[in-house]
C-alpha cells in the first residue's frame, strides 16, 4: 500500500511582495495589473500559496486594495520585505526604503548578454 504525503511550504506570515509584471515570452495569468487590478505602487501580503501539479508555476494568494483575492503567478512578484502587519497591502510610500532600494531588476536579456 503507497502512502501519500501532501509537502507543504511554510510562508513567513511577515512577508509582503511587489508587483512586478513579467511580459515576456508565455507571460503567465492573470496579469496582475491589467486582470487582478493591483496597483504597483502598494505592497502585498502573502496570505497563502498554491502550486496545481499540472504546471510548474507557483501562485500566491494575494488581495488587492479592492480586497479581492487573487492567485497571481510568482513570475509577476518580488520579495519585497518582512513587515510586521496585519494589513492585506500598504503603500511603498508610506514604508522606510529599502537597504537595496535601487538596486538594479535583471530583465532576461540581461542575464544572457
Amino acid at each position: 500500500m503507497a502512502l501519500l504525503v501532501a509537502a507543504a511550504m511554510d510562508i513567513n506570515p511577515r512577508l509582503f511582495v511587489e508587483i512586478h509584471p513579467y511580459d515576456g515570452p508565455h507571460s503567465p495569468h492573470p496579469h496582475p495589473i491589467n486582470e487582478g487590478h493591483f496597483d504597483p505602487e502598494y505592497v502585498y501580503k502573502v496570505l497563502g500559496m498554491y502550486n496545481p501539479s499540472e504546471t510548474s508555476e507557483c501562485y500566491f494568494v494575494l488581495s488587492n486594495t479592492q480586497r479581492q483575492i487573487w492567485f497571481i503567478p510568482q513570475r509577476h512578484l518580488l520579495a519585497y520585505r518582512l513587515i510586521d502587519s496585519e494589513e492585506f497591502f500598504l503603500p511603498k510610500k508610506e514604508i522606510e526604503p529599502r537597504r537595496h532600494e535601487g538596486t538594479k531588476i535583471l530583465s532576461t536579456a540581461d542575464k544572457r548578454g
